[in-house]
């Protein structure tokens, strides 16, 4: 049992969780630094699931260890964001075909539900919907490796998303709502070829959004350290 009476390994699924969904989300900002005295006192555990929870996030490229100075959430590498888009195409590519392939009518129907975004929705409820939508076609795909590994990296562009909606003058949100509903009717209807291709412009045109908002911005490490 942790301070509050919780299991051990509950208490670091929450820490962790919480912790990660911070960062994603950028309620913990890129470059804040982070002290465990101040995160034992936030979530009422030991410092052992705290630790554990900053490590895990170490691994995943999200937190970075400063010695003898705690730790800080790592600023956005833009070599890291060019690759993390690469990757991205190729994943989803190969989960909307074996969507269409292997889908049952009610799982296609269940598209529908992105057709339109939640009406006048804060900057968390956008990312929330523009996150279902890439993770319900993941999650369907049929094939529960890719399913988990596919979701795992869409949820990491939440931070990128939040970058480039705050950070543009002149993009409307009525423009992923109208991609989105060019996949789903590609796959709806069966076209392997054309729901690629707009999937592909899809996260291409995210990819530049997102690097253009980053060109100057101070949450890029321009000298990020070697993975």
């Amino acid at each position: 049992m942790d301070t509050t009476g919780q299991p051990r390994d509950l208490a670091r699924d929450s820490v962790y969780q919480k912790l990660r969904s911070d960062v994603l989300s950028c309620e913990l900002r890129p470059g804040q630094l982070l002290r465990e005295r101040d995160l034992v006192g936030r979530f009422d555990v030991s410092k052992s699931p705290i630790r554990d929870a900053l490590l895990k996030l170490e691994g995943q490229g999200l937190i970075e260890v400063l010695p003898r100075k705690g730790y800080r959430v790592r600023r956005i590498d833009v070599s890291d964001v060019r690759d993390m888009y690469g990757l991205r195409q190729i994943l989803e590519r190969e989960c909307i075909v074996l969507m269409i392939e292997s889908a049952t009518p009610s799982v296609l129907e269940g598209l529908e539900a992105f057709r339109a975004a939640p009406p006048s929705p804060d900057l968390t409820t956008w990312i929330d919907y523009n996150r279902a939508f890439h993770s319900y076609i993941a999650l369907n795909c049929g094939n529960a490796r890719l399913a988990q590994i596919t979701q795992e990296m869409i949820e990491q562009f939440d931070r990128f998303t939040y970058v480039s909606v705050t950070s543009s003058d002149d993009m409307s949100l009525d423009l992923f709502v109208r991609e989105h509903g060019e996949i789903i009717d590609a796959i709806r209807a069966g076209n392997k070829r054309l729901a690629v291709a707009h999937a592909r412009d899809h996260i291409q045109s995210s990819r530049k959004r997102v690097l253009d908002s980053l060109q100057n911005a101070s949450i890029v490490d321009t000298n990020p350290a070697p993975r």
